[in-house]
């Protein structure tokens, strides 16, 4: 038996220490977000992967899920709380450690295994933590896979069956880098800022879009979890600005910056004006419309 999580308890008391703080509020329609300590503690953390491993078996899903986790000073402790309740529900877990959320998806496919838990408050300030989730490769949970987890984490149903394996991945960021780098290179040459906000994509976006012949200028790719300057969030104007900045101080023909976990990017063009989503999809789109027309 595992107690049942309580929407909210005191901090630094015992209750705290020896039960699982759950926020319901937390569960939103397409992944998890809560604020650590505040409205989740670790012990709820090991309840969402009790719910997941549960929910994976109420689907006939292969018990096997990939994880990871973004650079924040406490993503590794809520990554392993995770982990401990995912393989007390019977799951085997691949672990690629540091990682982007693209990489955690890649690894699905690259691993062979159905079902990913990928650890990040992705744009949030620090503070925040989250898991993003799926179990039917290529696509995440939506609403009706959230609400059955809630309903399971949440009333503690869950199917403790153990015999739950950990195997950790080395060196799997070489897997993915080999698999975006061995192809042709640009064939014109590109000066970028790469602005990363000291966060995960610091570690590996700029080894990338060099190896695809980009002249990278590296702007706040040094990691770093206390987020010296902005929060890592390319659609807040704090980073855009910065972006602008030094694009005008460097000639750069373009600034990409990069979320918490990689997968958002903001544009900023090389006369220092931003460049919003909607936009980038317009151009994206035209492109793959002239690649694979109809």
């Amino acid at each position: 038996m595992f107690p049942t999580p309580k929407p909210a308890l005191t901090p630094n008391t015992y209750a705290y220490e020896s039960e699982p703080m759950v926020k319901p509020t937390g569960f939103r329609e397409y992944d998890a977000r809560w604020l650590f300590q505040k409205e989740i503690n670790l012990m709820g953390i090991q309840a969402l992967g009790m719910g997941l491993g549960t929910l994976m078996h109420q689907m006939g899903v292969k018990p096997e899920i990939v994880t990871g986790h973004d650079f924040r000073g406490y993503s590794s402790s809520i990554k392993y709380a995770m982990v401990s309740g995912l393989m007390a529900a019977g799951v085997k877990v691949h672990d690629i450690g540091l990682a982007m959320s693209p990489m955690a998806y890649f690894a699905q496919f690259a691993l062979d295994v159905p079902a990913v838990a990928m650890v990040t408050a992705s744009h949030n300030d620090n503070g925040w933590t989250g898991v993003k989730m799926g179990v039917n490769r290529p696509l995440t949970f939506g609403p009706d896979e959230m609400t059955r987890l809630k309903e399971i984490v949440l009333s503690a149903a869950f199917d403790l069956r153990g015999g739950g394996a950990y195997h950790f991945v080395e060196n799997f960021p070489e897997v993915y880098i080999k698999d975006l780098t061995d192809r042709p290179k640009l064939k014109h040459p590109i000066k970028a800022v790469v602005a990363c906000g000291n966060g995960t994509a610091g570690a590996f976006a700029p080894r990338i879009l060099e190896a695809l012949g980009v002249e990278v200028v590296p702007l706040d790719t040094e990691l770093d979890h206390s987020f010296p300057k902005y929060n890592p969030n390319p659609e807040d104007m704090e980073m855009l600005h910065a972006m602008r900045d030094a694009v005008l101080a460097s000639g750069a023909d373009v600034a990409l910056g990069f979320d918490g976990d990689g997968d958002r990017c903001g544009v900023v063009d090389n006369e220092g004006e931003e460049i919003f989503a909607d936009k980038m999809g317009v151009m994206l789109a035209r492109d793959l419309a002239k690649i694979y027309p109809g």
